[in-house]
């Protein structure tokens, strides 16, 4: 087997046949068609801005152009009739390219528009030719579809005995329907039913509403069954309507409750569905104990319709009817006559309407040879702009040729780069790890070199109190194999008992002082880990609290020969930890007059210490300077090291510092700073929160 190049496998992978992309755009386009006609509004805008962005065949580009003048598609025309005219240059446009399926797509949507400009008799032509197209496209399914579309014009043009019989010769081949065409069948026949049971008042008007309510529940069903939220409450409201034509109470109660429940999703049905619910309420009353009030309130609703265009015509002729039919029953035969004549003036109306959409159709298509001569004139300057493109697309054939070759090359180009990119990353990666390692093995010995640190220096600063208690234990233990030997003896004088016990007094003395320096130290090292605080939080007045600690240290200073200059700033309300606070500043002031202020009696000025306290916004200032020799710039850094310290071994442990460090830090939750001064001495700056959070925060 030969390996194929990187080129031909990754064009392989990435690219689409033409065939195949065609019916992938085939696919969207009949989705996009599905779409409008089942009234999923909502996702029609995103799906038609998607196939925009596609490469289409002629077929395809005129497809979608139809696909746009569907409802709830993008319409850039004000009126149906623009559309209209549309539709007819597009039905031109299929003629030409010999495409049945845009032809039927075509006159589709041309029985819609003309459906929706009452010009019923067309709309049934329409539909006739689309039937014709979608069965010689060999799509039956489509071909019923439009069958059951021209059952809702035929409603229109109140041939409600041809819909009941075509719906029967529909229903009978069930199979070849879906369940949108199945649910506008079962709606047309029920619509012909309930008007015919409408316009009697008889035996046969209820067995006519009986059938409808059968049919329409049959709707609902269906709907149910196949998630069609649109024929869900269409199908409730009409259940509705005729339970309170029946005078069914709890029924049309039920179905009204379901109908609230759904207002969401009535913005896809009439947007006079509302008429229609107040309308079942008030048949309700009116067949009830309170028919004096529904009779009133049909009155009532049938003044409101009157204010109302004609799209209000279907609602507004069902109640003139209930008012002409209760008023003769319950003898309002002055309201009932009234009636009458505003529904003879309704239908008047309806005709005035229809004769003029007719007439603006009538204008519409009177100006489409000027249309035609506009197109003829377009297609001739259109030829002469094909044979400028055809030279210019020659040219371009070459060009192209020439761009593909460089492209070539850049791919493979492209492939190398990668491949030394690829090489270069995993070079890194391997640096990566090695240098992981390293840093692994650093902080290892970094760990191990403070780890040591640590144990030398408990181990200097404990070897010194256990090895006097050892010593102090040895001789007390040799003095006590004395002491019983002479007692085993004769010559055991007064005066020697009195020399031993002297002597182990001491001894004692001098081990409780060895275990207690070690104690002493033990309880340091603990004070290192800030968890060993136990202090609990609480609101203190910090300039009452440091003038009271500050007066021992005047004391100490004063036998020093140093002054201690106090600056407070007076009423500050802290709420922090007042214990540790004041075993930070006894240990920077013992630090200061320790090591700071050791040689006074050397310096030719005063020794001097300054304790100034302030508050900075929400925080707490506490400056410390003093006057003596300062600290060695090589130290400053290793301050806050434990068992850092100049005099080790001296009296002093190195721990003061780092305790300091870790209360102001982890426990105060502040800083801490120290620096030399200009012209001599140091500076200890502590920057503390006035209100200390409530958990210290811990470093493991």
């Amino acid at each position: 087997m030969t390996e194929s190049s990187p080129e031909s496998s990754f064009a392989t992978t990435f690219h689409l046949t033409d065939s195949h992309n065609q019916a992938l755009v085939d696919a969207l386009l009949e989705k996009g068609r599905m779409l409008c006609i089942s009234g999923q509004f909502a996702e029609i805008p995103p799906h038609l801005s998607h196939i925009a962005r596609l490469e289409l065949t002629p077929e395809q580009a005129i497809l979608f152009e139809i696909l746009q003048l569907y409802p709830g598609a993008w319409q850039s025309y004000f009126h149906d009739s623009q559309r209209l005219q549309r539709a007819n240059t597009l039905l031109e446009l299929a003629q030409v390219l010999d495409s049945k399926l845009a032809r039927a797509w075509v006159w589709e949507i041309m029985q819609h528009l003309q459906n929706s400009l009452l010009l019923h008799h067309a709309a049934l032509h329409s539909t006739a030719m689309a039937v014709e197209l979608f069965e010689q496209c060999d799509r039956k399914r489509d071909a019923f579809n439009i069958k059951v579309s021209r059952c809702l014009i035929m409603i229109s043009c109140e041939m409600y005995r041809e819909v009941i019989e075509m719906s029967e010769q529909l229903l009978s081949e069930r199979e070849h329907l879906d369940p949108i065409a199945l649910c506008n069948i079962l709606r047309s026949a029920a619509s012909a039913h309930y008007f015919i049971g409408t316009e009697s008042d008889n035996q046969d008007s209820e067995t006519c509403l009986l059938k409808a309510l059968d049919l329409h529940q049959e709707v609902l069903r269906i709907a149910n069954n196949f998630q069609i939220p649109k024929f869900e409450l269409i199908s409730h409201t009409n259940i509705a309507i005729v339970n309170a034509c029946l005078g069914r109470a709890e029924p049309t109660t039920y179905h009204l409750l379901k109908i609230e429940g759904m207002q969401v999703d009535a913005k896809n049905v009439s947007p006079h569905w509302i008429f229609w619910i107040r309308f079942c309420d008030t048949l309700l009353l009116c067949q009830s104990k309170e028919f004096e009030k529904g009779w009133l309130q049909l009155q009532q609703l049938e003044l409101e319709l009157q204010s109302l265009d004609l799209n209000a015509a279907a609602v507004h002729d069902s109640v003139l009817r209930k008012l002409i039919m209760f008023g003769r029953r319950w003898g309002h035969l002055d309201i009932a006559l009234d009636a009458s004549l505003r529904l003879a003036d309704l239908n008047s109306k309806r005709r005035r309407q229809l004769s003029k959409t007719l007439s603006a159709t009538v204008e519409d298509i009177m100006a489409m040879p000027k249309l035609l001569h506009k197109n003829q004139q377009l297609s001739q300057h259109g030829h002469q702009l094909e044979t400028s493109l055809a030279r210019q697309n020659a040219e371009l054939n070459t060009t192209l040729e020439r761009l593909q070759a460089e492209a070539t090359i850049r791919k493979k180009a492209e492939y190398a780069l990668y491949q030394a990119h690829a090489k270069l990353e995993q070079q890194i990666q391997s640096r990566t790890q090695e240098l992981e390692a390293a840093m692994d093995i650093v902080m290892r010995q970094e760990k191990q070199l403070a780890l040591g640190r640590l144990v030398v220096g408990i181990a200097h600063e404990m070897n010194t109190p256990l090895g006097n208690a050892l010593m102090a234990a040895s001789t007390m233990e040799d003095y006590c194999q004395q002491l019983l030997h002479e007692l085993n003896g004769t010559t055991l004088k007064r005066s020697q008992l009195q020399q031993s016990l002297q002597a182990l007094s001491q001894g004692n003395q001098l081990l409780n002082h060895a275990l207690e320096t070690a104690s002493s130290l033990v309880q340091r090292f603990r004070a290192l880990a800030i968890e060993q605080h136990s202090e609990s939080i609480e609101e203190f007045e910090l300039s009452k609290l440091c003038l009271r600690f500050l007066e021992d240290w005047r004391r100490k200073c004063q036998e020093k020969q140093v002054h201690l200059e106090i600056d407070l700033t007076p009423d500050l309300i802290m709420h922090s930890y007042p214990n540790a606070l004041c075993q930070v500043l006894d240990q920077v002031l013992d630090n200061a007059l320790t090591h700071g202020l050791q040689n006074t009696d050397q310096q030719d000025h005063a020794s001097h210490i300054l304790f100034k306290l302030k508050a900075v916004g929400q925080e707490i200032h506490i400056d410390i300077s003093d006057n003596g020799s300062g600290i060695d710039e090589s130290h400053l850094k290793r301050l806050f090291e434990p068992f850092f310290s100049r005099q080790l071994g001296h009296g002093g442990m190195g721990l003061g510092l780092s305790i300091v460090d870790s209360l102001i830090k982890d426990l105060l939750r502040g800083q801490i700073k120290i620096s030399n001064r200009e012209g001599g001495g140091t500076l200890v700056e502590i920057h503390v929160p006035r209100v200390c959070p409530t958990s210290p925060l811990t470093n493991h």
